[in-house]
């Protein structure tokens, strides 16, 4: 992922002069400095903006070091307030998702069903200001075109942008109120897996009646982000992603080698399980070959001797052979005691007698 990700021109669009000298504050206002406490070893000077002279300002850049998506890490989190907190303004953290139903699993970036700028700003509201109702939403097409002007062309990427602002309301503490929450949001898709973006989200708000658009509008416009934090946080940025990109090519390739391996090894267990099962079969097939060859050959000494002795085998009692002269009677029958007798009579069966079967 190149460096200028980190700092998308989107973030040009919602502070419409960032990266641009700040010039003298308009009259009425102070200029207030924002600092990163999170991502080099002293407090860095981020960026300047201009709020009203008597408000009050809290707030630094802080770091998120433990999610895997680049984009995520860097999270303003500022706020300005007029000293009866009945007005306020806020730089909320940026966010960057894969769209749900393009996501691809080398990418680390949190997956999201959010296709608009209007249904991030929703999902912002819900999160920040749970119950607020939502009055209106309009589109910000200036900003949506300065940031389409600063984007940086890539023929390998689909870029559209959108800008856009809603408008809602809720009570706090007895005290009804409206607040406009604004930003930019950059899709990009890349061989199908398409990427939401936006690095701030604008709050302004007020009580019910005293909500001054151009004043928010102002603040927004006020913004400026330091140069050299910027080149400081993209390339610190760029280090982390080349090192997880390293990182992750590395568990691929182990992965694969495991992989490669186990089926190397599979593949001679098969393999030697199909030649034991053939030796098996082999000699199987080999011992019933025998077998039948000497069954056989037995039968035919047998029924040689059968033959020769003019007599038939019978099977008698407790795996005996018993052998009846052909001329005694082609029925023979064993007494039950050790006594076998023959008979050619069809009906003849003395109690307790039991007719042999002759060995084929």
């Amino acid at each position: 992922m190149p460096a200028t990700r980190f700092l998308p021109a989107a973030l040009a669009a919602g502070a419409l002069a960032l990266l641009q000298p700040a010039g003298a504050s308009a009259a009425g206002a102070q200029k207030v400095e924002v600092f990163d406490v999170g991502g080099f070893a002293e407090p860095v000077l981020a960026a300047t903006l201009e709020i009203p002279a008597d408000w009050r300002a809290q707030g630094a850049v802080g770091w998120n070091r433990a999610t895997q998506c680049v984009t995520n890490v860097v999270r303003f989190e500022w706020r300005a307030r007029s000293r009866d907190d009945l007005q306020g303004f806020e730089v909320m953290p940026g966010y960057t998702w894969q769209v749900r139903g393009t996501q691809i699993p080398t990418n680390p970036c949190p997956v999201q069903p959010l296709r608009s700028a209007r249904e991030f700003l929703e999902a912002v509201v819900q999160a920040r200001r749970a119950g607020a109702r939502i009055l209106q939403y309009r589109d910000r097409p200036d900003f949506a075109a300065e940031a389409t002007a600063q984007a940086r062309a890539d023929p390998r990427v689909r870029t559209r942008i959108e800008s856009g602002e809603l408008l809602v309301a809720y009570r706090s503490d007895g005290v009804e109120f409206r607040e406009v929450f604004g930003t930019t949001v950059t899709f990009t898709e890349v061989q199908g897996n398409a990427v939401g973006g936006t690095p701030l989200v604008f709050a302004h708000r007020a009580r019910h009646g005293s909500l001054d658009f151009d004043l928010g509008e102002r603040m927004v416009r006020s913004l400026r982000v330091d140069p050299k934090w910027a080149q400081r946080m993209q390339a610190t940025l760029s280090d982390a992603e080349q090192r997880r990109a390293s990182a992750q090519s590395r568990a691929i390739a182990q992965w694969h080698e495991r992989e490669m391996a186990r089926i190397t090894a599979q593949g001679e267990a098969d393999r030697a399980a199909i030649r034991a099962a053939t030796a098996r079969d082999v000699a199987r097939i080999n011992a019933q070959t025998h077998a039948n060859t000497q069954a056989t050959n037995d039968r035919i000494h047998r029924r040689t001797l059968e033959g020769i002795g003019e007599y038939d085998t019978y099977a008698g009692d407790n795996g005996t052979a018993v052998r009846s002269s052909i001329h005694g009677g082609r029925r023979v029958l064993s007494g039950g005691n050790g006594t076998y007798f023959s008979t050619d009579d069809p009906y003849f069966n003395p109690a307790g007698s039991r007719e042999l079967q002759r060995v084929r």
